[in-house]
């Protein structure tokens, strides 16, 4: 994708989100995935879930019955959840071909029952190209900074990490300190 379009479908889809200071970042995640869907014309179903240690941690695919379906992994702070569910909108709107599921497996997704072993199952059969991943990557760092800009401009409330996954160590190590919850 072109940088110049990249810009402007960033700023475009900011300024759509229309969301105020108080929205955490749960509520950009499922606004982020109603605007998709309304861009796009088609219904984007966002779920979290634990999707295990095989190291998938987000995943989409569309059913037999056009419904588009995202799924991000519950085992990462909501700031990692985010960027993770800007990669699979990075990989929509670079207009890339999302995995196609059967009537069963896609009936399966839309319900909280799927088991991680069948999502891993799922997502090893995934079509994207080392490229696609690639663009997708450049496109959500682009759409993340983006967010985090306007966040910042209407200070949106710090991130404050919790549990013990690498964001938080992370945060940690980069000098957050919880009495201060500062980031400067």
């Amino acid at each position: 994708m072109k940088s110049k379009r990249l810009r402007e479908l960033s700023a475009g889809l900011i300024r759509d989100l229309e969301l105020d200071s108080s929205a955490t970042t749960e509520d950009v995640c499922f606004r982020l995935c109603q605007l998709m869907g309304e861009r796009f014309g088609r219904d984007i179903r966002l779920r979290f879930d634990d999707l295990g240690h095989g190291g998938l941690s987000g995943f989409w695919a569309v059913t037999e019955d056009d419904v588009h379906v995202v799924i991000v992994t519950t085992a990462r702070s909501w700031v990692h959840r985010l960027l993770i569910l800007l990669h699979e909108i990075a990989h929509m709107l670079c207009g890339h071909t999302p995995h196609r599921l059967d009537a069963e497996v896609g009936s399966r997704l839309l319900f909280p029952d799927l088991s991680s072993k069948m999502l891993t199952i799922m997502a090893g059969r995934t079509d994207m190209s080392r490229r696609e991943e690639r663009e997708a990557d450049q496109v959500a760092g682009v759409l993340a900074r983006s967010l985090f800009e306007w966040a910042r401009q209407r200070n949106v409330g710090a991130f404050l990490p919790e549990g013990d996954d690498l964001a938080t160590r992370t945060w940690y190590a980069l000098g957050f300190s919880p009495q201060r919850h500062d980031i400067d």
